[in-house]
């Protein structure tokens, strides 16, 4: 949101999902942590993060931030990624059911209700997949980013492809040492494996599509 304008009061339904987010995502990040044997105390030596810190995040009433995400989730040994979840939907009567002679693997349909997201409230963060899985060929995501918003602290690296195509908003794209701005419509290729991260530089929330492939967020 704009530093200019005033907050708008969410509705029931925005409230019951970041309610859900913060929750499931905090379930995620003990049921990681102790699969691994880990108690609060190594886990904050090993994460840098402080045991009071790490004890709200997973009682789901902390916000975290994509850079303290990045440190939990390298602390982890997981990508980002392990940690987008689906919130259960409200439901839609669509009048019939749905039929196909093909399998999940071989055609798949995503509905709006039924994204598997990720959201970080502390920066106003959203990333929500669009692609039913991370096991195939390519991810394809939609991205909120808030004004303001910068990552240059901690740049995203991985091997493969990324496309960003911008929906809405005014977007800064750095790469290895090149930066490009980008408008609605304008689209950007570049090689993941170089270090990147972007920076929303509107006055307005950005909204992105992203593909990676192979999928590696």
């Amino acid at each position: 949101m704009s530093p200019t304008t005033s907050t708008s009061v969410p509705n029931s339904r925005e409230a019951e999902l970041a309610l859900a987010d913060a929750a499931v995502l905090g379930q995620l990040l003990r049921d990681a942590r102790r699969d691994r044997g880990l108690s609060l105390k190594a886990f904050a030596a090993q994460s840098g993060i402080s045991e009071g810190l790490l004890s709200k995040f997973e009682r789901g009433s902390g916000n975290p931030s994509l850079l303290t995400l990045q440190k939990i989730a390298a602390a982890l040994g997981i990508r980002l990624s392990d940690l987008f979840h689906q919130v259960p939907s409200a439901g839609h009567d669509r009048g019939e059911a749905e039929h196909s002679e093909l399998r999940p693997d071989q055609c798949a349909v995503v509905r709006p209700d039924d994204r598997k997201r990720l959201v970080i409230p502390f920066e106003g963060l959203v990333y929500e997949l669009l692609s039913p899985d991370l096991q195939r060929g390519l991810a394809m995501l939609y991205c909120e980013i808030p004004v303001g918003f910068e990552g240059s602290a901690r740049p995203f690296q991985h091997k493969g492809e990324d496309t960003v195509h911008v929906l809405t908003g005014r977007f800064e794209v750095h790469v290895a040492h090149a930066s490009h701005v980008l408008e609605p419509g304008d689209t950007v290729t570049f090689q993941s494996s170089l270090p990147h991260w972007w920076k929303n530089i509107g006055d307005v929330p950005a909204t992105v599509i992203c593909v990676n492939s192979p999928p590696s967020f």
